[in-house]
């Protein structure tokens, strides 16, 4: 019996093999389909995160010039120029924290660019004002009180335009010029707060006038405490730039840069018009200021 011939060749297996190669290589080509080599991928990767690169560079640098007005604060200030400590100091503002926003306009100063460099009034400078339209230093609060009742001073306790805040190592009394002139700063903050479209907040006051028994006490806790403070003459305020009190709602609003600046232009005005000597004060967290 004669064996059958086998129709599946090995000459035409692989020439069948071979057509049907060439076949799809054609279709592939002509309709794009082909892929990278892995060599080709990982040098397109490679290039993408080339070309990345510098736009990720400028966005983190860029960041960080949002803010260099609170970090130009690099004077050294001598002993004989540091004011005693405000009784009620915030915290110095943290270089980075949770910004407490009750807005969403963002204001930037044309004025105050540098808040050292535009409110450099030291004590020394703002005594010379203090002993020209200030009352001579008082020993307790038994003077303070006859004083206020010969008019020479003024109680500033209660308020429209502006908070004060709880004064353990001070009296709310000025001389009638600096309660005039803080009058003014709330006025003009709540104007420029409207005008602006910003929600309304007054400014807290932290420290007024200091008697010696009060500069004592204070000197227990800061060495750094110098006895002859312009607090002592009726003519000086701390006001916070790190709280503000709404006027709607009772929850202070904290570390509010736009509140900070605000207040920082109402300032920078009334220092240029020659109303007063401004300090700013970033251990202490408050504007410094006595009245000319």
């Amino acid at each position: 019996m004669t064996q059958t011939k086998n129709r599946y060749s090995k000459p035409k297996f692989l020439a069948t093999f071979g057509t049907i190669i060439l076949l799809l290589s054609g279709i592939s080509h002509l309709f794009g389909l082909s892929t990278l080599k892995p060599t080709d991928a990982n040098r397109v990767a490679e290039t993408a995160a080339t070309t990345d690169s510098p736009t990720t560079l400028q966005v983190d640098t860029t960041t960080h010039d949002t803010e260099e007005i609170e970090m130009d604060d690099k004077e050294s200030e001598t002993a004989a120029d540091q004011d005693i400590e405000s009784e009620t100091a915030d915290a110095a503002e943290p270089d980075s924290c949770a910004i407490s926003q009750s807005h969403d306009t963002v204001f930037t100063s044309a004025k105050v660019w540098s808040y050292p460099q535009c409110f450099p009034d030291s004590n020394s400078v703002q005594m010379v004002a203090a002993l020209n339209n200030g009352v001579a230093p008082m020993n307790g609060r038994n003077e303070v009180m006859r004083c206020a009742s010969n008019n020479q001073l003024s109680n500033i306790s209660s308020s429209p335009y502006y908070i004060i805040d709880n004064l353990t190592h001070s009296m709310p009394y000025l001389v009638p010029k600096a309660q005039r002139l803080l009058n003014t700063i709330g006025i003009n903050f709540v104007d420029s707060l409207h005008s602006k479209g910003l929600p309304l907040h007054l400014p807290i006051v932290t420290s007024v006038l200091r008697t010696n028994d009060d500069i004592r006490r204070l000197q227990h806790g800061n060495s750094n405490s110098i006895a002859n403070s312009c607090h002592c003459y009726g003519t000086t305020i701390d006001i916070t730039y790190n709280r503000f009190m709404p006027l709607q709602g009772n929850k202070l609003t904290r570390y509010d840069d736009t509140l900070k600046k605000v207040l920082a232009e109402v300032l920078y005005d009334l220092r240029a018009d020659g109303r007063c000597y401004v300090k700013y004060e970033r251990m202490q967290a408050c504007f410094h200021l006595t009245v000319i």
